[in-house]
């Protein structure tokens, strides 16, 4: 069974999302494919700690009994080996969430519950162009749960945000929300209510856990 590079294991609140405020134990994993300019997780790159499933566990479950919901995140996950992982958390009836940033694709999506994926604006310097992978985990993201996902810095990421679902056809909810310290909620909300996004499910929202001042 092989190990994975862990940057932490801790408990919190989702603060993101239609999992917003749900009780949850992070795995954060290290290393990224990707170098995105407004990353607020770039320390996962360098504080990684190998660990094999058990001790994984063992913190997980530290994180206390009454606990059910783990969130997968990054870095970017799908860059190592998580099944084993997935397969016992199921195992012990945790539910499943996965944080991904949309340029992997692997069939593990199928076995997780919650499922969020990442469109890149051009802020991020790594905008969103393989449409393969990306139509591969919204298929996934239609047979189990869960949402994409932009983070909006400026009117041009929205512009691109609003032409990229014009372009595409996601039948899946869809989460915007600003770049915590370059735009202000009340921007972004000026900018839907006066140029909307033509998308059946979209909700437009903040990082709570950053208002909140939590982890």
């Amino acid at each position: 069974m092989s190990n994975l590079l862990i940057s932490e294991i801790f408990f919190s609140l989702n603060g993101e999302g239609l999992e917003i405020g749900k009780p949850t134990v992070f795995v954060r994993l290290s290393g990224c494919n990707l170098d995105c300019s407004w990353c607020d997780t770039k320390y996962a790159d360098h504080n990684a700690t190998e660990k094999n499933i058990d001790e994984i566990l063992e913190e997980i479950e530290k994180c206390g009994n009454d606990i059910n919901s783990v969130l997968i995140t990054g870095g970017e996950p799908l860059t190592q080996d998580i099944e084993p992982l997935v397969d016992i958390l199921h195992r012990k009836q945790y539910d499943i969430a996965i944080e991904t940033n949309g340029s992997v694709y692997k069939d593990i999506l199928l076995k997780i519950d919650f499922i969020s994926v990442d469109i890149k604006t051009p802020s991020s310097n790594n905008e969103t162009n393989d449409l393969t992978v990306f139509n591969k985990i919204v298929n996934a993201i239609k047979i189990r749960k869960g949402q994409m996902k932009a983070v909006i810095t400026d009117r041009r990421d929205y512009n691109f945000l609003k032409k990229f679902i014009q372009e595409n056809s996601f039948n899946v909810p869809l989460i915007i929300q600003p770049c915590w310290g370059k735009l202000s909620y009340k921007e972004l909300c000026e900018m839907y209510i006066n140029y909307p996004i033509n998308h059946d499910d979209v909700r437009v929202l903040l990082q709570i856990h950053k208002l909140g001042e939590i982890k």
